[in-house]
């Protein structure tokens, strides 16, 4: 981001050093613009306005950053508009005295910390902290319409869809809809474009982000492969591991020996609705795919067709390529149960037997990103994909 657009010192002139926001949190910003990590800016960017909303380079950068974003990317956007976004006013807080101004000051500070933090991880476990101790808080003092616009911001920040809704309906309730505040009527519009104003879409994205959160852990994996004719011709079993990742889910494979692979074979991405968008790699490339998962989120299933080389023989050394479906079964298992990979089984090697399978060429098992099955005789074509 040019200096020209996040300017070193504040447009007005009556603006104090403890109103600005500090020179790291701008180069900041400017870094992500140059990054294209548009998304990243916003955030920080829209944080700190919360914490310092008379700081005319966040106002500047929000600008700028929401013009980029709107016009794909453009370097030459310019700002859109001059105005200052301010919180409403809270006159409200002025009777608070003896430990509730005390604990009203301290929250005040406790946010402004969260936006003050460049490391998005920090500011996210301060914000929930905030949210945390506001809301007792905010049980007994629900007049407070400051704190209302801070637990709203650090909801929409913190993807909270329930705290996202209390908090509109509080401001809704305080007349905030007929407000010529600019800050705050671009907060209502932020929680109405996300759904946030319905109880039950609020109520619908917070169930679906509880699905998010029971995906993560460890689970086994049981995989089985089908001819053209639907014919079962193998079947393996692993375990995988999900874990977070800044796109949302990523699900490492273990190997039969105990081995991690060094990239995912699954990942999820959190889209706005809740919903989660599923995609498996296949080579270098990331194929969508769709998951079902049960009412108790225990099981995830998936079913996908690939065209595998199989019937592998002395006298067929490259197989015959044909068109199979392939369907995986995980369910989710404490950490104590996890099962270690376990080889095919005795009725399987002798059905593939009967259909004359054999082993697949290494080559094409390194192209396919699933875990291998033990070595046997040459009888199988067992080559595994996620």
């Amino acid at each position: 981001m040019p200096e020209s657009e996040v300017p070193a010192n504040p447009a007005s002139t009556t603006a104090t050093p403890s109103s600005l926001a500090p020179d790291e949190m701008t180069r900041k910003i400017s870094e992500l613009v140059h990054a294209g990590k548009y998304t990243e800016a916003q955030q920080l960017t829209n944080g700190l306005l919360i914490a310092y909303p008379d700081d005319q380079r966040l106002i500047r950068a929000k600008a700028l950053i929401d013009q980029l974003r709107s016009s794909g990317g453009s370097a030459n956007a310019a700002p859109t508009t001059g105005q200052t976004p301010q919180p409403a006013t809270n006159a409200s807080a002025e009777h608070l005295t003896g430990m509730d101004k005390v604990d009203y000051n301290a929250l005040i500070v406790l946010a402004r910390q969260a936006q003050q933090t460049t490391d998005l991880d920090e500011q996210k476990t301060l914000l929930k902290r905030f949210m945390e101790q506001s809301n007792s808080f905010m049980q007994k003092h629900p007049d407070q319409m400051l704190l209302w616009q801070l637990r709203a911001a650090s909801a929409i920040s913190l993807n909270d869809p329930l705290a996202g809704y209390e908090a509109g309906q509080k401001l809704l309730a305080a007349g905030a809809a007929e407000s010529t505040d600019s800050f705050l009527q671009q907060l209502l519009g932020q929680l109405k474009n996300k759904g946030w104003f319905e109880k039950q879409e609020a109520e619908k994205q917070a169930e679906k982000q509880m699905e998010y959160i029971s995906i993560l852990g460890t689970w086994n994996g049981h995989l089985s492969r089908a001819d053209h004719k639907g014919h079962e011709i193998a079947h393996f079993d692993w375990t995988i591991e999900f874990s977070k990742a800044h796109s949302g889910i990523e699900g490492y494979i273990t190997t039969a020996k105990g081995k991690k692979e060094d990239k995912p074979t699954l990942r999820g991405t959190i889209l706005d609705t809740g919903e989660i968008s599923w995609e498996r790699r296949w080579d270098s490339d990331w194929i969508p795919v769709q998951i079902e998962m049960d009412n108790n989120h225990r099981t995830m299933k998936f079913a996908f067709n690939a065209t595998i080389k199989i019937n592998f023989n002395a006298f067929n050394t490259n197989g015959t390529s044909e068109q199979c479906t392939q369907t995986i079964t995980l369910t989710k298992v404490a950490t104590s149960t996890v099962r270690v990979p376990a080889p095919v089984s005795r009725n399987a090697q002798q059905r593939d037997a009967q259909a004359g399978q054999t082993s697949a060429p290494a080559s094409d098992r390194a192209r396919l990103q699933m875990p291998h099955p033990p070595r046997r005789k040459a009888r199988r074509s067992c080559i595994f994909i996620a």
